[in-house]
């Protein structure tokens, strides 16, 4: 009976050890800021806490809450990064759908704002564009119309926020080819010119681990 029970525990704690071994293996992930910090040297800016997706925008103005504060010391620490002033656009993604792109960019971009900055937030998603939808505004004229040729002017594509210095130019209609309509060289001219009309480019990309969109 010893030996079974001796044979019993073993096998309970091998087992269990195992799997979760096994699945580490198969589905590598880190589950915290230290061990994040183990294997890689990139810089941890800000870690931001999951969020109720009914309180999409969670920085408020004069607003002291946990979350908020989190976001401005992510501000404060890629003020940093920036090497020159010329370089002042922040480009959000991460491996796939659902991990909080749309929430970091707008919630970053109306924390700049905040300083009585001049902030842009581009909704370059364009296969799942949600940025207008966040702030109340009209999607049927964005990014997709001005690089397809459909809209010339791209002020016509700028729309205004209720957040005062923060502007958004929103995905637009989702078009049959996303890829090859970024590659558009409206898109760089585009850019070029919003750098020089804002202080503080924010794009909310497509995720880098299903789609080519944002390399």
């Amino acid at each position: 009976k010893a030996k079974i029970l001796f044979v019993a525990i073993i096998l309970a704690l091998a087992i269990p050890a195992g799997v979760i071994f096994v699945k580490r293996i198969i589905f590598p992930s880190f589950h915290d800021k230290v061990e994040l910090e183990r294997i890689t040297d990139v810089p941890i800016l800000a870690e931001i806490p999951e969020c109720d997706k009914e309180n999409f925008l969670v920085v408020k103005d004069n607003k002291n809450n946990a979350t908020t504060e989190l976001f401005r010391l992510l501000r404060n620490n890629l003020q940093f990064v920036f090497a020159t002033p010329d370089k002042k656009v922040v480009m959000v993604t991460s491996s796939v759908s659902g991990e909080g792109k749309t929430f970091i960019s707008s919630n970053l971009a109306i924390t700049f704002a905040h300083t009585g900055k001049k902030v842009l937030l581009i909704g370059l998603d364009i296969r799942r564009p949600k940025a207008a939808h966040i702030f109340g505004l009209n999607n049927r004229k964005g990014i997709t119309n001005y690089l397809s040729g459909q809209e010339t002017d791209y002020n016509n594509i700028i729309h205004h926020t209720e957040v005062k210095g923060l502007d958004i130019i929103p995905g637009g209609p989702v078009p049959p080819n996303p890829n090859e309509l970024l590659l558009n060289t409206a898109l760089d001219e585009l850019i070029a010119e919003m750098r020089n009309r804002y202080d503080y480019i924010i794009i909310d990309s497509a995720p880098v681990g299903l789609v080519s969109d944002s390399f």
